[in-house]
């Protein structure tokens, strides 16, 4: 599987200012300094120009919002991603919280997270606990 995405930790989000913030509901280049292509392959989360991820190393996985990311983190009301397919994919990899919206749609705010978090739990899975 490959992709495009754009990334932050939760530790970038909380050190946003206020134009950062206001920013990000236009376009999420202005809250998530990480971009390039994502490619999931049989051991790694590959995030070109961050870093590869051990999926052995992934603590948790999900496709929703909390307390650092909600649904007006980089979607206005104008956008249908504000009312749904706009939650971020959650990556817990050691202590870090990294957030991934992966081909993200500037017109709709819809992203692909929820078929991505399926195949990231379904290879770690497969991983841990091999057919």
């Amino acid at each position: 599987m490959k992709a495009t995405y754009f990334g932050t930790t939760s530790n970038e989000l909380k050190a946003n200012r206020l134009v950062d913030k206001i920013s990000g509901t236009i376009h999420p280049k202005f809250r998530f300094p990480h971009t390039g292509s994502i490619e999931l392959t049989e051991n790694t989360l590959k995030l070109e120009g961050w870093e590869d991820l051990p999926l052995l190393g992934i603590g948790d996985v999900a496709c929703e919002y909390d307390e650092a990311f909600n649904r007006f983190t980089v979607n206005s009301s104008d956008r249908l991603g504000f009312f749904g397919k706009g939650e971020p994919l959650i990556v817990t990899h050691g202590d870090r919280k990294m957030y991934l919206l992966i081909d993200w749609n500037f017109f709709t705010g819809f992203t692909d997270n929820r078929r991505w978090c399926e195949a990231i739990v379904k290879k770690v899975n497969d991983l841990v606990a091999p057919e």
